[in-house]
């Protein structure tokens, strides 16, 4: 009889975890900007087309368990602000995932596979053509996300603070950014601040940023308090017209390191508080940068820093001239040359040597 109901048991015990194991199959929705169309469910083989439409499809699901976007090559134009947001339950282990269909660390990858994102909307109201305006591209507004594998370039719109990726709450926890391309100009195609978020757990790694104006932006934490396990690593800043990274309130644990900020008018930026607050850096090129630490608002900086703000360097190039990549076709666009400083460092697109 006890033979029996161990046996009983065991099956109902394969049984139960046979159906957790199917409820949390991840939910894959396909976007494919030159093949696919709105009208279709986002399958592998009828996928939607474009990242308006992928959203809406999230934001309305509520059974638990990861969501995995894959987003095709080809040239994503966004209209107007794009938020990921809704009820389903994400965790750090099921996660809501947007990633290109071929990531960079894909053998057959190369740069003109990256899905690219560019926005184009216009708020300006009529008679106020030449009013400051913001733009924002993608909203996050759930915990426990990925963005990885995509090129964002900014807002052709003058006067206007375009933002490409923005988290903004108070509950909101867990954001990386990994593996994208961000690609400003000012007089073209201008990005005022390419990842911003408030809070706890926002990661950047393994970006690339050039010519935007402020890079990462750690912004406030909740209701004023610092914002714990962020980090930004393995990163490559190449020409920001105010700062490589900009912190506001960052708790002590904040990580910084295998980065490379070059020809940027400041390396690192931070709002005026009253306490003094100490960073520690390590293993990185700071090299060719106007100004080391200033102070900002808003609208840009407001002044150098003193002695007040810290920095405990270790392994930190403050000297010598880096050269990126600038053949388009190379796999290592705008990575650095073999033999320039932070080529050794592995900062860059590949999480894995190319």
């Amino acid at each position: 009889m006890k033979s029996y109901r161990k046996k009983v048991w065991f099956f109902f015990a394969v049984l139960v975890f046979a159906m957790t194991a199917r409820s949390i199959v991840a939910e894959t929705i396909c976007a494919d900007a030159r093949n696919g169309s709105d009208k279709n469910p986002g399958t592998n083989d009828k996928p939607v087309r474009t990242i308006g439409r992928v959203a809406e499809i999230v934001n309305v699901g509520t059974e638990p368990g990861p969501t995995i976007i894959k987003i095709s090559p080809g040239i994503y134009v966004l209209a107007g602000s794009v938020e990921f947001g809704g009820v389903r339950p994400y965790t750090e282990n099921e996660r809501l995932v947007i990633e290109a269909a071929v990531p960079p660390d894909d053998p057959q990858w190369r740069p003109a596979l990256m899905p690219v994102i560019l926005y184009t909307e216009d708020p300006r109201r009529q008679g106020n053509l030449d009013g400051l305006t913001a733009t924002y591209g993608i909203k996050i507004a759930v915990s426990h996300v990925t963005i990885r594998g995509l090129k964002f370039l900014g807002n052709p719109l003058a006067r206007n603070w375009h933002n490409c990726i923005l988290r903004i709450g108070d509950n909101l926890d867990d954001l990386l950014v990994t593996q994208c391309v961000f690609i400003g100009d000012r007089d073209v195609i201008d990005i005022y601040s390419a990842v911003l978020a408030t809070g706890d757990g926002f990661v950047v790694d393994h970006c690339i940023f050039r010519n935007c104006h402020a890079c990462t932006v750690y912004w406030d934490g909740p209701r004023g308090i610092a914002g714990r396990d962020c980090a930004m690593r393995y990163c490559i800043v190449d020409g920001a017209y105010i700062s490589g990274v900009w912190t506001c309130q960052t708790a002590e644990d904040f990580e910084f390191h295998h980065n490379i900020v070059t020809r940027s008018e400041y390396f690192w930026m931070r709002k005026r508080i009253d306490n003094p607050n100490k960073y520690r850096v390590h293993d990185c090129v700071v090299a060719g940068n106007r100004h080391y630490s200033g102070y900002g608002v808003e609208s840009g900086p407001t002044g150098l820093t003193g002695d007040e703000v810290t920095y405990d360097e270790e392994n930190v190039v403050r000297e010598g001239r880096v050269i990126l990549e600038k053949d388009k076709r190379a796999r290592n666009y705008l990575h650095p040359v073999s033999g320039s400083p932070g080529s050794d460092l592995g900062a860059g697109l590949f999480t894995s040597k190319p």
